[in-house]
C-alpha cells in the first residue's frame, strides 16, 4: 500500500487497507489517503474502480452512526435563534427522484470527483449551490421573467467582473443554508463510457474504430433525503426564493449530468420552521449525556471483570453511539488478551461484532513468529466480520 504520506503515518498504516478504511471521516479517505498508487506513483481506472468501491462500501456501513443527527440538531438550533432574532425561515424535504452527482469535476486523483462534507464525510448540498440553481431557474423557467431589481433584492449582485462588482456590490436578502442528508445516504458506482478519448488528447482523430474506455463514479441513489432552509428578513421575498428553488429541484435538477436525467428531485413536503429552541437544546444535552456517560464507562475498563462489566452495561438504544467511539487511548487495557473475555460474553453478536472492530481499530496485527498471537487476531477478524486479505 503507497501512501504519499509522511513515514510516521505510513508506519502507522502499514500495508493494511482495512486499518486505513476504519477511519471515520470518508472525506479526508476520499481527498487525501487514496491508497491505490503504484510504485512510480501512477494510477488507472481498475485502481480506481477498487477505491470507489471501498468508498461506497464504507458509507453503506455508516447508517448506525448519530453524526447526521447531532448536526441536523444544531442546525435546528441555529435556526431558533435566527427566528428569536426576528427572520423568517422556510424549510422542506425532498427525495431524489433519480441518481443525484455532486462535485463530479472537481479536482481529485481519481479523477471523478464528490462534494462531502468537510467534517463529517457524508454527501451534501453547498448552500451556495442551491442559491446558484434557485437563479438558474428564476432566469430560465419563470414567467413572467423576474426583473433585474428582483433579482437583486433575492440573490445580490452578480457581476463576476471583481471592478464593476465594487461599483455594483449588494447582498441579497435571502441566505441559503446546506442541503443535510436526513440520514448518510446511500452510494452506488455509476459508469460514464467515452468513445473517443484517443481525439480528445490529439492522438487520432475522431472514428468508429475508436476503443471506449468505461470510467466509474460514485453517485447517490434515487430514493435519498435530504433537508432544505431558507431564511431572511423579508418575508415575500423569501417565499419566492423557496418557490425557485424547488422548481429548480424538480425541473432542472442539481449537481451534474442533468441533462442527461441526474440531479432530479420529487416528493417536496414543507416541515415546521418553528423550532422549540428549548426542546432543541434538551435532545443535545440528552445525547451528550448518554455519549458521555458510555464514554466515561470505556475509561473504567482495567482488566477482564471491568471489560465483561462494560459489555454487559451496554443497552440497546446505546449501540448507535457504540459505532462511533474510539478504543484509543486504552491499548494497555483493550488489546487482543481480551478475545476470549469477549467470546464468552452473554451479549448480542451485534455488540460482538463492533466491539471486534474496535479492538483491531488499536490492535496491530502480530508478526508471523507469534503464531498464537496471530490466530487470536484472525480469531478478531472473523468477529468483527473482516475480510482476511
Amino acid at each position: 500500500m503507497n501512501l504519499p504520506l509522511s513515514k510516521d503515518t505510513r508506519d502507522y498504516f502499514g500495508d493494511d487497507k482495512n486499518r486505513l478504511l476504519k477511519i471515520s471521516n470518508i472525506g479526508l479517505l476520499f481527498n487525501k489517503y487514496f491508497y491505490c498508487w503504484q510504485a512510480n506513483w501512477q494510477n488507472n481506472e481498475e485502481h480506481n474502480k477498487v477505491f470507489r468501491k471501498d468508498i461506497e462500501g464504507l458509507i453503506s456501513k455508516q447508517k448506525g452512526n448519530n453524526y447526521i443527527q447531532h448536526l441536523t440538531m444544531r442546525q435546528k438550533a441555529a435556526i431558533g435563534s435566527l427566528q428569536s432574532s426576528g427572520l423568517q425561515v422556510l424549510s422542506f424535504e425532498a427525495t431524489t427522484d433519480s441518481r443525484l452527482i455532486i462535485g463530479l469535476g472537481g479536482t481529485s486523483v481519481i479523477e471523478t470527483g464528490m462534494t462531502l462534507h468537510p467534517l463529517y464525510g457524508f454527501p451534501y448540498l453547498p448552500g451556495s449551490g442551491l442559491k446558484g440553481l434557485a437563479r438558474a431557474y428564476a432566469e430560465t423557467a419563470v414567467e413572467p421573467k423576474p426583473s433585474g431589481d428582483e433579482l437583486l433584492e433575492v440573490f445580490g449582485s452578480d457581476h463576476k467582473d471583481p471592478q464593476k462588482a465594487v461599483l455594483d456590490n449588494r447582498q441579497g436578502n435571502v441566505f441559503f443554508m446546506d442541503a443535510l442528508p436526513t440520514q448518510f445516504p446511500k452510494l452506488e458506482l455509476d459508469i460514464m463510457n467515452p468513445h473517443y478519448g484517443e481525439y480528445y488528447r490529439g492522438e487520432k482523430p475522431p472514428a468508429d474504430y475508436l476503443n471506449p474506455v468505461p470510467v466509474t463514479f460514485l453517485a447517490i441513489t434515487a430514493g435519498q433525503k435530504f433537508s432544505f432552509a431558507l431564511y431572511s428578513r423579508d418575508e415575500k421575498l423569501l417565499a419566492k426564493a423557496k418557490e425557485w428553488l424547488v422548481g429548480g429541484l424538480s425541473d432542472l435538477g442539481a449537481g451534474g449530468k442533468t441533462n442527461v436525467g441526474y440531479g432530479y428531485f420529487k416528493d417536496v413536503q414543507s416541515t415546521t420552521s418553528d423550532f422549540d429552541r428549548g426542546q432543541v437544546a434538551v435532545l443535545l444535552q440528552t445525547a451528550t449525556e448518554k455519549d458521555d456517560s458510555l464514554t466515561a464507562r470505556v475509561k473504567l475498563i482495567k482488566n477482564p471483570k471491568t471489560f465483561t462489566d462494560f459489555l454487559i452495561s451496554i443497552k440497546d438504544d446505546e449501540i448507535e453511539r457504540l459505532i462511533s467511539i474510539s478504543f484509543k487511548g486504552m491499548e494497555p487495557f483493550i488489546n487482543i488478551g481480551l478475545l476470549g473475555t469477549l467470546e464468552s460474553s452473554e451479549v448480542s453478536e451485534e455488540i460482538k461484532k463492533i466491539i471486534a472492530q474496535k479492538m483491531l481499530e488499536i490492535c496491530k496485527e502480530p508478526d508471523k513468529k507469534y503464531a498464537e498471537k496471530l490466530k487470536k487476531y484472525q480469531q478478531l477478524q472473523t468477529i468483527a466480520g473482516v475480510d482476511k486479505p
